[in-house]
């Protein structure tokens, strides 16, 4: 909404306001009315926020600058209006008198104009309504027998008196400008609101006290911190000297000084509070100045609650059972058994695919337990060589190897005293560090490495694996004491291709997210990709899923996508299902195709499975290493 109000002083005026405000796709309040009329309206629409701008002429204009405190944009006619007026009046009578607004200085030569016309042009000046009326009875009375200007009501009186009336009509070319003039006023005010609200933002958001005091010793600023500081609320000071609203000596001395401060310690009051004044200057001038009180309580308690943030870093848990998208019955087996056993103190062993979500589990269970106020800290076991995980786990002492901080380091295990630790991967460590991990579950407390002294510790522990952990112990790969210490309480999450009637849910859910992401408006699916979904057996399991989500939202058109693009997404799929194909099993997956293609299908997938072996392929394909080498030089050609 635009908020331009225009006053017209005629219906042709009217007429060509509207047909300018279409052209220029401006909207516009349009009122036909004038003087004393057109100001009241003009301040009833001002004082209900309707109207920013104001397009008027001569007396009315004026009018409505006295009673509204918006700009007013006046849409004067020129000299050749005027003197096309005075033309045709000229047509009309030989004695013409001109009705012109007092307060407006009067820029026309009219000594130029009668000699140019040839005929005498009398002026009758007015300010108001009632004025008209006097000025014409003058006119009347002075034998005038046209008169020029005063709008409708001046051609209206003059008619009533017998004599001819002329309006003065405003040009097209003016009234453009005078909209556009309005536009572009329109644009500095918003531009303006913007930042004086957007400061008024900052000002209010900040936790320090900050009070602007003007040139006249009057506060202008005092926002919610220096209300909190000092005790004082707002409303009792704003507009207010700075002498009549506090008895505090010290705030009056910070108040009533003009010199600059920088971070003194003062005290205010009952507080102790950091003090910064900055006197505010315009080309040398001093124009007031600006306080802000920083209270030291709570600056110490910043810096412990910093502390405390950058020590437990990342150590915390962001998901919750609330976060879990599932609607099948495996999975409503597994949140109950583990919100059971989020009840209880005892470890946790997860077990399932990779991308089935195991941490997001083990989170959710920590946030559901009484350890839920203390860290969670998250390790892959398989992501660090096994020198730097033991390191990571149980710290270092001062001095245990070349390149060790000063002091030493605390581990992971420390890091988790009151909360959760979660080994990912716990299948993937050596036996060694399993038998340090199996002191730790039975007699809760770690020795960091090279250290000498013993540190308890209050943890859980939850644990996670892809493996079969009871097959590696019985190959003697994992212990089985520490084995049977993890295995207290187990869940096994179920892989997505056996709970398929979660994917619509997760695939909405991700829509969801990263419509957000990258600012896409992706309602749904595919029909068909949607059909490929349900019907795939997803080996990277919901990671795959979100993956492939992620991908059709970033090439995605809408809910469209192009076919090409759907195909490869067809195509993709069926790579995935190959490449993690379980080559355990004797057999291959090739597809139909002319003889020649599929011995090289057979051929590659086996010489991928043999991880490049010749004389294994050879062996496998029955041919000897000779007869392999022909047939693999005949594939390069």
């Amino acid at each position: 909404m635009s908020k331009i109000l225009i006053t017209s002083p005629y219906p042709e005026f009217t007429v060509l306001a509207r047909q300018i405000c279409v052209e220029m796709e401006v909207e516009a309040i349009i009122l036909e009315k004038v003087l004393e009329e057109a100001a009241a309206s003009a301040q009833e629409l001002v004082q209900e926020g309707e109207v920013e701008v104001v397009i008027s002429r001569a007396g009315t204009a004026a009018a409505i600058e006295r009673v509204v405190n918006v700009p007013v944009v006046t849409a004067e006619y020129t000299d050749f209006d005027l003197l096309q007026a005075l033309w045709n009046a000229k047509k009309l009578g030989d004695k013409i008198g001109f009705l012109g607004f007092r307060y407006k200085q009067i820029e026309y030569d009219f000594d130029s104009l009668v000699e140019i016309l040839g005929t005498e042009v009398k002026q009758y000046l007015y300010g108001n309504t009632r004025e008209i009326e006097e000025q014409v009875e003058k006119a009347y009375k002075d034998g005038i027998e046209v008169i020029v200007g005063g709008g409708y009501i001046g051609v209206r009186l003059a008619r009533q008196k017998g004599m001819q009336g002329v309006l003065v009509y405003t040009s097209r070319r003016a009234l453009v400008q005078a909209i556009q003039r309005a536009i572009d006023i329109l644009r500095i005010i918003r531009k303006d609101r913007e930042k004086e609200e957007r400061l008024k933002t900052i000002i209010h958001a900040a936790n320090e006290g900050i009070i602007a005091v003007d040139e006249n010793g009057v506060i202008t600023v005092f926002n919610p911190g220096a209300e909190k500081i000092l005790g004082i609320a707002a409303r009792q000071v704003v507009g207010k000297s700075i002498s009549a609203v506090t008895a505090n000596d010290d705030l009056l001395d910070l108040l009533k000084g003009q010199e600059e401060i920088k971070g003194d310690l003062r005290q205010v009051g009952e507080s102790q509070v950091i003090v910064n004044r900055m006197p505010v200057k315009v080309g040398g001038q001093t124009l007031g100045i600006i306080l802000t009180l920083q209270d030291v309580t709570r600056i110490q308690q910043l810096e412990q609650r910093i502390r405390k943030e950058l020590y437990t870093q990342g150590l915390v848990a962001k998901f919750s059972f609330n976060d879990i998208i599932y609607r099948s019955k495996v999975m409503k087996d597994v949140i109950a058994s583990a919100e059971k056993f989020a009840e209880t103190d005892s470890t946790v062993l997860i077990t399932g695919e990779s991308g089935t979500g195991k941490e997001l589990i083990a989170q959710s269970i920590h946030q559901s337990s009484k350890r839920r106020t203390g860290p969670f800290v998250a390790v892959n076991c398989a992501a660090l060589p096994e020198s730097l995980l033991e390191s990571e786990l149980f710290g270092y002492a001062e001095g245990a190897f070349t390149g060790a901080r000063r002091g030493g380091k605390a581990g992971l295990f420390e890091l988790a005293h009151g909360g959760t630790i979660f080994l990912d991967e716990i299948g993937k460590i050596s036996l060694e560090l399993q038998a340090r991990l199996l002191r730790v579950l039975q007699e809760k407390e770690v020795m960091r490495v090279g250290g000498d002294r013993i540190i308890p510790v209050d943890i859980r522990v939850i644990a996670a694996t892809n493996q079969n952990l009871r097959a590696a112990v019985q190959q003697g790969a994992f212990r089985d004491d520490l084995f049977y210490r993890l295995n207290v309480l187990k869940l096994t999450l179920p892989p997505l291709r056996e709970r398929k009637e979660d994917i619509p849910l997760l695939v909405e859910h991700f829509l969801r997210k990263f419509n957000a992401k990258f600012g896409k408006t992706v309602q749904s699916l595919p029909a068909k990709l949607m059909e490929w979904f349900l019907q795939y057996d997803w080996p990277g399991n919901v990671r795959e899923l979100e993956n492939f989500v992620e991908r059709f939202v970033i090439l995605a058109d809408g809910d469209e996508l192009e076919p090409n693009l759907l195909e490869h997404f067809r195509e993709d799929m069926n790579n995935a299902e190959r490449e993690n194909y379980d080559w355990d099993d004797n057999s291959l997956v090739i597809e139909i195709d002319k003889l020649d293609n599929m011995v090289v299908q057979i051929i590659r997938q086996l010489d991928k499975r043999v991880g490049g072996n010749r004389s294994e392929l050879a062996r496998l394909l029955g041919v000897s290493r000779t007869t392999l080498w022909k047939k693999l030089k005949q594939l390069e050609e």
